[in-house]
């Protein structure tokens, strides 16, 4: 019979589920200070991996997180106090059994989940900050004592699973911005963490490690690290796979910040790795990120063409080689089918020496005489641009680069410019809101610099323009045109 059966005056015999549940119905009611401390003491000492049913250990674990949550909202010197009893009981594990292990394991899971009520984790944001040193070393002392232990000894699972929860705080506990020097601080252990305790890693460690001041770096030798691990993939954890997907999937953190750190380092330790440790790289990091429509999403992005062609480049005869080798060449066809759709494709035409006197041209042709064919739309072209996607509403406030392209590549032939008599270089223009949708006309982007083209416009006769021309004007007057200052 334990003291929690005892303070909650229970049946010797009462299971976990029944035992839990009556802690629960204790502290949700009014208790005084020091029954509820007791309670907490006793349920510390109590809780344990029963090796129930797995529904039945849930529901344990979800009332002890509510009881324990209850307790947490009743005032701060509460929290305190409950921050501090934990750590002292972590701080005097000593992980020589596998028992005690087990049990510390299951102790640190259920301090370190986001608790029942979400209030209860936002306040326990001061107690990690209060407390912040002392977990980093307890961190620390887990990490120095796993690396001595085999992974193999009961005693490194309990370490392991302890360890990789107790990060978890970081994840779970503070909920601010102004909290990111606790996480940045914390994640200079991941790596070490990561690497000594891989089996029990989440994707919580994966999304953390995204703090470390040196991100991109810690993933390129993580990387190396799990594919030298001779272990089944399903036996390098819940993270490996997570890693792979912040390398190379959607939304990725590495494709985000740059990936060519990541492959400048891969690329020295690419030529070391066996056949077999290549063809995992491609299969887990290189495919397994992009199961939906890889041919597209290669298409789409620079950065992932990249490590396609560096595991080309290594010319091996693996299958996972010829694979990728194949998947190159698909996707350079695909680029180009859909650049020829999308980009203008008549060849010829005049040569422009000012990209904004082009731009100028167009809003004559194409907007006020309809004579260029179609007219663009930037709603319907982001629409139906498959190389990446666009958001105007993301990217509408700078020149989108795609939009700037297929002006750059329309060609005006000779015959199209002898339909331009009046020009306006001014702004409002409709080409212009097409390339920046919300150019508010306060920066010097569409400015004319030089007249130089002036000579395709054989017919002009009349320019209207405003200080969006900063080109001298002798050129204009030497021809009698008409100028109309706006």
């Amino acid at each position: 019979m334990t003291k929690l059966h005892t303070l909650l005056g229970a049946n010797p015999h009462e299971e976990p589920p029944e035992l839990s549940q009556k802690l629960l119905t204790r502290l949700q009611g009014f208790i005084p200070e020091s029954e509820g401390r007791a309670l907490i003491e006793a349920s510390i000492e109590w809780v344990n991996d029963f090796e129930l049913d797995e529904e039945i250990q849930k529901r344990v674990d979800e009332h002890m997180n509510e009881a324990w949550s209850m307790f947490v909202l009743l005032t701060a010197e509460e929290r305190a106090w409950f921050y501090d009893r934990i750590l002292t009981a972590l701080e005097q594990e000593t992980f020589m059994g596998p028992e005690s292990a087990r049990k510390t394991a299951k102790l640190v899971k259920l301090f370190a989940l986001r608790k029942a009520s979400l209030e209860s984790s936002y306040a326990l944001r001061d107690e990690l900050r209060l407390y912040h040193d002392r977990v980093l070393k307890l961190l620390k002392s887990w990490n120095a004592q796993g690396m001595r232990l085999k992974q193999d000894d009961p005693v490194f699972c309990g370490l392991s699973c302890s360890a990789a929860s107790l990060f978890e705080v970081y994840f779970n506990h503070p909920h601010y911005m102004d909290d990111d020097d606790l996480r940045i601080e914390a994640s200079l252990l991941l790596p070490e963490l990561i690497r000594v305790f891989y089996p029990a890693c989440s994707p919580v460690h994966i999304y953390m490690l995204g703090y470390h001041p040196d991100y991109l770096t810690e993933v390129a030798e993580l990387i190396h690290f799990y594919l030298q691990l001779d272990r089944p993939r399903e036996a390098k954890g819940k993270a490996y796979y997570n890693l792979a997907s912040s390398f190379l999937g959607e939304g990725a953190a590495v494709l985000e910040r740059g990936i060519t750190p990541v492959l400048d380092i891969l690329s020295l330790h690419i030529s070391s790795w066996s056949d077999t440790q290549f063809d995992e790289f491609v299969d887990v990091f290189v495919y397994y990120p992009l199961l939906r429509h890889p041919l597209l999403q290669f298409a789409r992005s620079t950065d992932r063409r990249l490590v396609l062609e560096l595991v080309v480049a290594q010319n091996r005869r693996t299958l996972q080689a010829v694979q990728a080798a194949d998947t190159l060449h698909e996707v350079n066809e695909m680029i180009a089918r859909i650049q020829a759709d999308r980009m203008p494709n008549r060849e010829g035409g005049v040569a422009f020496c000012d990209f904004n006197f082009k731009l100028a041209v167009v809003e004559e042709l194409m907007y006020k005489q309809h004579i260029l064919q179609p007219q663009f739309d930037i709603g319907v072209f982001v629409q139906e641009y498959a190389m990446r996607r666009i958001s105007i509403a993301e990217e509408g406030d700078r020149p989108i680069p795609e939009v700037r392209e297929y002006f750059e590549r329309l060609v005006l032939t000779e015959q199209d410019l002898s339909h331009v008599t009046k020009l306006v270089i001014g702004a409002g223009q409709q080409v212009q809101q097409q390339i920046i949708p919300f150019w508010n006309g306060e920066d010097g982007y569409f400015d004319v610099h030089a007249l130089d083209d002036l000579r395709h416009l054989p017919n002009l006769s009349v320019m209207q323009v405003s200080e969006m021309l900063k080109a001298d004007l002798t050129s204009a007057q030497e021809r009698n045109l008409i100028l109309v200052r706006l």
